[in-house]
């Protein structure tokens, strides 16, 4: 008597036992929806916030070249000879001196924008390339940056489309050099950016690798 006592006991429990189980499953699916949803969330926050940071750098290098280019025609301007304009940041007291109230009037540019900022910093070559002045060269103001920024920079100027300066890479030469690159010729400089006085590179010269924002801040 008292062993089917127990399991008709038993098996009155088993249903209620089986319940409990049903609503822990529940939770748990839950549980598992809230993390995918706020991990989708994350990752179009992380991208949201990259992609502004480019927008945001793309414009102050663009404000930047602006300024640099009216400083070297300020100089000019006022009857000193292209060739004699001096870019050099510790130089700051002549009317030949870009970076001297009495010459360009501005300031030396921050490398805050750059792709590396403790190591990346302002270039000034001369550049040859299609479209803009003569086989002289223009002066160009450049400093490597992110792919991303780069992409920016091609939308805000030239309403190009990303990628297009990865699709059009090409060897440019040295940015460090103080000679004349020559990239007049046809095919020497990327197609969608022939004759635009702003814009963004990707160079694969070994020398200056990488994407590189450039103003011509000076043409002949």
């Amino acid at each position: 008597m008292i062993s089917s006592s127990s399991e008709k006991q038993h098996r009155r429990l088993a249903p209620t036992t089986g319940i409990a189980i049903g609503p822990i499953l529940f939770i748990i699916a839950i549980l598992g929806i809230l993390a995918a949803v706020i991990t989708a969330a994350s990752s179009a926050f992380t991208a949201g916030t990259t992609n502004e940071s480019s927008r945001t750098k793309a414009a102050a290098l663009i404000d930047i070249g602006q300024h640099l280019k009216i400083g070297f025609e300020r100089i000019v301007s006022n009857g000193i000879d292209f060739d004699s304009v001096i870019i050099d940041p510790t130089l700051t007291s002549l009317d030949t001196h870009l970076f001297a109230p009495a010459g360009g009037g501005i300031t030396s540019p921050s490398p805050t924008m750059a792709a590396t900022p403790a190591t990346d910093v302002w270039l000034y070559p001369l550049i040859a390339f299609p479209g803009t002045g003569g086989a002289a060269g223009q002066r160009f103001a450049v400093i490597r940056v992110d792919e991303g920024v780069c992409d920016e920079v091609n939308l805000k100027a030239n309403a190009l489309a990303a990628g297009t300066a990865h699709a059009e890479v090409l060897p440019l030469g040295d940015f460090t050099s103080a000679a004349l690159l020559d990239d007049s010729a046809p095919g020497d400089w990327p197609a969608s950016l022939e004759g635009k006085t702003t814009g963004c590179v990707e160079n694969s010269s070994l020398e200056s690798p990488g994407f590189f924002f450039y103003q011509v801040i000076g043409i002949r």
